[in-house]
């Protein structure tokens, strides 16, 4: 599962030891950060985050102090390769050697940046077009007092057309990433162990269990579209964009499919949503 997760060009993922230091990422997480994956490994955060190492930093202590995974873990920073702050929802789970303590930490990202641009510019959109539609009102009322209807604009249709166009904008935009562009290379080793370290393998499967995720077949054609979405990092609103649906029917859909299939955070979404092979890795 790891290594699928390593191999997925949408979904980032790093490794870091107990100083803080990046032993694994894989070329999505590399794309993010705007530096090839080599240059990550061996290197503290703060020397490849900068000052965005401040807001991750918490969350990679609070799992090697308790050993327990943290979900959901929003940040939004400015890193040293982008001109502007970028979005992020981060998962970190522990790895735990035999002994059952925590060796390393790893870090599961999902890119939030374009679609929360995409969901301000759609807030402001709306606002103009109620604004529009106030407007347009006041002249279909002045128009009819002067009983020319012919003139009247249809103000309904009108509004729904702009919405329409603005779905398929917010499609077409998702479909394109923004990433800063770095070289590929060949999917790295998962973790760098020391020859002294050789006979402590590592437990990934013991310190991060997963439980039994379902059958596929019982979730509806609709669910699995929406199980791809989500994991693809899009938020209920930019789902119900997509599929023409509203924002409470994304956020039922997400809570049966938790339901039926007995996961916990968007980590475990990603994970069956790979396994189930409805996202490509």
């Amino acid at each position: 599962m790891l290594a699928a997760l390593f191999s997925s060009s949408t979904v980032g993922v790093g490794i870091c030891d107990r100083q803080l230091r990046f032993d694994a990422v894989n070329d999505a997480l590399a794309s993010m950060n705007g530096i090839p994956a080599e240059a990550h490994l061996g290197k503290k955060l703060h020397a490849v985050l900068g000052s965005a190492a401040d807001k991750i930093q918490p969350a990679f202590e609070h799992v090697f102090a308790t050993g327990q995974p943290l979900s959901n873990y929003e940040v939004s920073a400015k890193l040293p390769t982008r001109g502007a702050i970028g979005h992020w929802s981060e998962s970190y789970f522990p790895i735990k050697d035999h002994a059952g303590a925590v060796r390393q930490v790893g870090a599961v990202v999902l890119e939030l940046t374009e679609p929360k641009a995409i969901e301000a510019s759609l807030v402001r959109l709306n606002d103009s077009l109620v604004r529009v539609g106030a407007a347009l009102r006041v002249v279909r009322e002045r128009h009819s007092e002067r009983r020319d209807p012919a003139s009247t604009l249809p103000p309904v249709e009108l509004l729904e057309d702009c919405f329409s166009a603005t779905r398929a904008i917010s499609h077409l935009l998702h479909s394109v990433p923004n990433l800063p562009a770095v070289p590929r290379r060949s999917p790295p080793m998962l973790v760098r162990v020391k020859a002294s370290d050789s006979d402590q393998a590592l437990d990934f499967a013991g310190a991060y269990p997963v439980e039994d995720e379902g059958d596929q077949n019982s979730l509806s054609s609709r669910e699995r579209e929406v199980v791809a979405l989500l994991a693809g990092g899009n938020t209920n609103k930019e789902i119900a964009a997509m599929l023409t649906i509203s924002a409470r029917t994304v956020e039922t859909h997400r809570a049966r499919i938790m339901l039926k299939l007995d996961l916990h955070s968007v980590t475990d979404i990603v994970r069956y949503a790979l396994r189930a092979h409805l996202i490509r890795p």
